[in-house]
């Protein structure tokens, strides 16, 4: 799955959602370990397992963002032995390194790469897939995630464009129901807003904010499904205030905002104390080196800019009507009952 440096800053503005997911193949000694590492273009979580019992995680630290670079990191097994190991990126979502165990067990591994592929870094005896028993597939290919809500009773649902560009497939998962197929109805990469269609059954469906101005300082809630292969599959809810009415170099299409949000929160909802949607969580701020600048320093893109859009392509919203203010819990809950997770397949 593709990610793009979506706007550049003095250091970088990164969409969050896309959290994708390779497939690892290693040979510790002549040992095969297979498994998955996610995250960040050039650094994320790393997990291994030769089917036999003996689980490692870890995580890699790269020093580029996209399609090229090094990187390190270390891995710790469920027998104690630890790994160090170096890596060189040969594409947005694939590579290949070495390392070593605190025994000396020269330790090679590739992610996202073919059997093919990895033959050429790994030898010949790799292109035999997953000869661990009970480990994963590795068809080298990649996944991502990401978060979007129900727009319509028809079945639409809103997300940000990079969570659903490049895929071939896409499954939407309300919060306890099965995934359901999905196809993108239309998409504004200009502006990161997707709408898609889906049979799901709609149990509820979010209201976009009336006439009343967000205001600086507002409390606001976040619901979403970050870091999803790791954390809860039921999602995840943060709450924060809107920092500023304008994103990076004052662009008005964006609300910077204080609550917390992760690869996987993009295309989620953000909503007012009454339970109406302001905006759509779409990225946070980054470094050059891909570590975050501020974990308070979010945005997400404001209801005039999804009204535009959700107008130019023929699909009417709800608007709220005002209401009470609500406790964060009730807020959630409101969320809850509207929005779904999103599984890109490539």
């Amino acid at each position: 799955m593709k990610r793009r440096n979506w706007l550049a800053l003095a250091g970088a503005l990164v969409t969050t959602a896309c959290a994708p997911t390779m497939n690892v193949y290693s040979l510790f000694g002549d040992e095969v370990y297979t498994g998955t590492t996610s995250g960040q273009a050039a650094s994320g979580d790393i997990s291994l397992s030769n089917g036999k019992g003996t689980n490692c995680l870890g995580e890699r630290h790269g020093t580029a963002l996209f399609g090229s670079g090094n990187g390190h990191g270390l891995m710790t097994c469920s027998d104690g032995t630890q790994v160090v190991f170096q890596y060189t990126q040969v594409g947005h979502f694939s590579g290949y390194g070495i390392g070593k165990t605190s025994a000396g067990v020269p330790v090679r591994f590739t992610f996202g790469l073919s059997p093919e592929e990895r033959a050429q870094y790994l030898g010949k005896d790799a292109q035999q897939t997953a000869a661990a028993p009970g480990a994963p597939p590795s068809p080298g290919t990649a996944r991502g995630s990401g978060t979007g809500f129900f727009i319509t009773r028809q079945g639409q649902i809103l997300t940000n464009a990079h969570v659903v560009d490049g895929c071939k497939t896409l499954s939407v998962s309300p919060i306890g129901g099965a995934p359901m197929r999905a196809s993108v109805v239309s998409s504004d990469k200009s502006n990161d807003l997707a709408v898609l269609s889906t049979d799901a059954p709609v149990k509820a469906v979010a209201q976009l904010r009336g006439a009343q101005p967000v205001r600086q300082g507002e409390t606001i809630v976040v619901y979403g499904f970050p870091l999803s292969e790791r954390l809860s599959s039921g999602g995840a809810m943060t709450n924060g205030s809107i920092s500023a009415l304008a994103g990076p170099r004052d662009d008005t299409r964006f609300l910077q905002i204080s609550a917390p949000v992760q690869p996987g929160n993009s295309g989620g909802p953000l909503l007012d104390m009454t339970g109406s949607v302001v905006g759509v969580v779409s990225a946070r701020l980054r470094d050059r080196a891909g570590g975050p600048v501020s974990q308070n320093v979010n945005f997400a893109i404001k209801t005039e800019v999804v009204r535009t859009f959700l107008a130019a392509v023929g699909v009417q919203s709800e608007t709220a009507t005002g209401g009470r203010e609500l406790a964060p819990p009730d807020v959630g809950d409101k969320a809850r009952s509207f929005t779904v997770y999103i599984e890109c397949g490539s």
